[in-house]
């Protein structure tokens, strides 16, 4: 069971704290105990557990979508997902109350009373309790403070208790507190969904996101790579803000792609019997939600040329053992053309020669030496070791250029030079490397006919494992 929750920056300064007993440990305490019991992994991970002592646990996990460390307290788990699911939950639970992509620090000091409410209804004896976001926003309102808060619900009950007395000394003959409910639920059109609501700017978005895992391995003989493993990722996200109860049809071009089971938000769920993948019909919450989430397997293509043509708008090749002395390297970049997108973003290529990096952490002094000896687009910053270092490119590359580096690793064997590896990272907006698009947002009923919302649609591509080794 749960025993705290702490928030903290990458540099462990506390941000916010919740012990959910007397007994609980603060963040200082807790984290003077895991230096001495349990030293933080520093292998950078996105999460991970630490045993303190015999009967409790700390999990933590890295905010994606700012510098942010969340923690949690716990008796012994068998299950380490529990812990884990629980804090993205909470992480994503504040992102869609405050309504905002990332969290700053000066938001969470502000608001310590709000988020301290928020877990108290999100856990319960300890254990994981509401996490609906429609409920949590009724029981804490993101627009008043917890003075407000405090003040609105004892004034409540007071009207209540005299409402109360008032009745049970009209109709003696009446039990107390008939007809009388705190909040009523009989015109709550879906769970989900706040009842009445209304705004006055409708609008409905859908972003649409996919990752891109994909580690390719060259065949020196054939001078290509194969694929070993070629995965994407996709989430369908709405933003809501829609007067009523429309029902939406959203009709998505598939490119032909199989999305075999995905995970689907709980209001699709009343259609599932009629449901297809490619016009999903729903009543959507108010506010920020995930309508899908799927993946896509694209080593079940049956070409080799299918296969590369989905994994993005980058396409990256290497050739070693270049020069008189057989130590020089050149990488290739194609940022292909696109119709959709102008440029991609942030693009960086991590090069390495892994048997050599890792003689460097276990304390031998490799003789070889990584130089560039000249590159057409941005520029290369080398590592400590000087056996790695990354190939960044401006904050934008347009489409349609062609990138080369060409580079020497002094003194390096023909099996050193064989041990280059590349990690490609990028984004781009416009375009999803399945090609799969939204072809109409309809409103199909539900919102007063004299109300045109505004609908949106983007779309975002990203790097998750990308490796040619």
């Amino acid at each position: 069971m749960f025993l705290a929750f702490y928030i903290t920056n990458l540099n462990h300064a506390l941000v916010f704290q919740f012990l959910l007993n007397h007994d609980s440990p603060s963040f200082k305490a807790l984290w003077a105990k895991m230096q001495t019991v349990a030293p933080e992994d520093a292998s950078g991970h996105s999460w991970f557990k630490a045993d303190l002592g015999k009967d409790l646990q700390v999990y933590k996990t890295k905010s994606r979508s700012s510098d942010l460390l969340y923690w949690c307290l716990v008796t012994r788990q068998p299950n380490p997902l529990e812990p884990i699911t629980f804090l993205e939950t909470f992480e994503s639970t504040l992102l869609n109350y405050f309504d905002k992509e990332k969290l700053p620090i000066s938001k969470l000091v502000n608001n310590q009373d709000r988020i301290a409410l928020l877990l108290n209804s999100m856990v319960d004896a300890n254990e994981p309790a509401t996490i609906d976001l429609n409920k949590l926003k009724e029981i804490v309102p993101s627009r008043e403070d917890l003075s407000k808060v405090l003040s609105s619900t004892a004034s409540t009950l007071s009207n209540r208790i005299q409402t109360r007395d008032a009745l049970q000394s009209k109709n003696s003959g009446m039990l107390p507190g008939i007809g009388i409910s705190v909040r009523s639920t009989d015109h709550q059109a879906v769970p989900w969904r706040t009842p009445g609501v209304k705004h006055s700017n409708n609008e409905l978005y859908v972003d649409m996101i996919e990752r891109i895992h994909v580690v390719l391995q060259k065949n020196k003989k054939a001078n290509r790579f194969n694929v070993v493993r070629a995965v994407l990722e996709g989430s369908v996200d709405l933003r809501s803000q829609l007067t009523g109860d429309p029902l939406i049809a959203l009709n998505l071009d598939l490119a032909g792609h199989d999305l075999g089971i995905p995970a689907l938000h709980e209001c699709c769920e009343a259609h599932l019997n009629t449901q297809e993948l490619n016009e999903l019909h729903f009543v959507p919450p108010d506010g920020t939600f995930r309508l899908m989430q799927y993946t896509i397997d694209l080593e079940t293509s049956t070409t080799r040329s299918k296969v590369l043509s989905n994994i993005g708008l980058v396409s990256v090749h290497y050739d070693t053992g270049l020069g008189s002395m057989a130590d020089e390297f050149e990488i290739r970049v194609n940022v292909a053309s696109s119709q959709h997108s102008k440029h991609v973003e942030d693009l960086d290529i991590f090069v390495t020669f892994g048997a050599l990096s890792t003689s460097v952490t276990q304390g031998a002094a490799p003789a070889c030496k990584l130089n560039v000896l000249r590159n057409t687009h941005g520029h290369f910053e080398n590592s400590i070791d000087n056996v790695s270092g990354h190939w960044i490119f401006d904050k934008e590359t347009q489409t349609g250029t062609l990138p080369i580096l060409r580079g020497c690793l002094e003194h390096a064997t023909p099996s050193q030079m064989e041990s280059l590896m590349l990690i490609v990272s990028y984004s781009n907006k416009g375009e999803l490397p399945s090609g799969i698009r939204v072809q109409s947002v309809n409103i199909l009923s539900g919102m007063p006919r004299n109300i045109t919302p505004f609908k949106g649609v983007k779309y975002q591509a990203k790097t998750g494992d990308f490796q040619l080794r």
